[in-house]
């Protein structure tokens, strides 16, 4: 299998992205049977990300949360991403079983800004993902009381739209945690219509739904996305990719045999990655009952949640 969502930072962490760092991925993948990783670190990570989108949050009529996301998005730059691509292509050269990827924030507003971003490089898959709206982070726990004041129905509504408007642009591979909003639990009766924005969305574009693990050691205790949008993205033919969205070694393929289950599940037998943003299927394998290897303890990340 391929863990298409990998991270070489933790939050609130800064370890060199190195091809050293990249060899101790490599080799836990590799010990879960796990045959390529694609590196795929947070947008906000990059001096020129940071420097191009410099104030978006400012959009948002709240300046107490257009201040949390500014002093976070400060803190969390680490490096170039020209830096980033050529580590990850030396590894690559040097035998790595790596894939060069980027998991990009959708921000509302900003299209142009992100598919300028994106060109210079030769990325072989960019998850979309999102994580904020407006400058609300509603799935890291510094903005947690925003859950208390907020209706979850609107807020999922909300949420809906954008990721049905992230699919529309074209310029993700595949749709990150497709119902991340479930993360702390918060859930409305009726979850159809995030459903239904998500796969016209996705549909219209060819782009992939992202089963990923990291749900399981998060509060909604559930592999995102959730089984019924699962079967439904079947129905519609879409295809599917796997990811750990690991923030440290241990974590890389936990619980893949899960997300094997969840894909057959819904009616799944093959699973995708990209390549050269090409994508590439393969068999999803049969439960091994020897990998019992979940790393189920939880990775350090200073509050944030993917």
């Amino acid at each position: 299998m391929i863990d298409c969502h990998v991270h070489l930072q933790p939050h609130g962490q800064k370890p060199p992205m190195t091809i050293a760092r990249i060899e101790e991925y490599v080799r836990v993948a590799e010990s879960r049977g796990v045959e390529r990783i694609c590196i795929t670190e947070h947008l906000f990570r990059f001096e020129e990300a940071s420097n191009m989108l410099y104030g978006w949050w400012d959009d948002d009529p709240d300046p107490t949360l257009g201040a949390m996301v500014k002093q976070y998005w400060g803190d969390h730059v680490s490096g170039s991403v020209a830096d980033y691509v050529r580590v990850t292509e030396e590894a690559k050269r040097a035998g790595l079983p790596v894939l060069l990827g980027l998991e990009m924030d959708w921000i509302h507003g900003r299209e142009d800004v992100l598919r300028k971003f994106l060109a210079p490089y030769d990325w072989d898959i960019v998850l979309g993902s999102v994580h904020y709206i407006g400058a609300w982070g509603f799935d890291d726990t510094r903005f947690l009381e925003q859950w208390k004041i907020r209706d979850v129905a609107t807020a999922w509504a909300d949420y809906a739209a954008l990721v049905r408007e992230l699919a529309l642009t074209g310029l993700a591979d595949a749709l990150s945690h497709p119902d991340l909003p479930k993360v702390f639990g918060h859930r409305p009766s009726d979850e159809t219509p995030l459903h239904d924005a998500i796969l016209e969305g996705a549909h219209s574009t060819g782009t992939a739904i992202e089963l990923n693990s990291n749900g399981l050691r998060k509060r909604c205790a559930e592999i995102y996305p959730s089984l019924p949008l699962l079967a439904r993205a079947y129905e519609y033919d879409l295809p599917i990719t796997l990811g750990s969205d690991a923030h440290t070694p241990d974590r890389v393929g936990a619980n893949f045999d899960d997300l094997a289950d969840w894909a057959r599940a819904a009616g799944y037998e093959e699973a995708s990655f990209f390549e050269a943003r090409k994508r590439q299927v393969y068999a999803i394998p049969a439960r091994d009952p020897a990998n019992t290897a979940d790393a189920a303890h939880s990775d350090a990340h200073s509050g944030a949640s993917t």
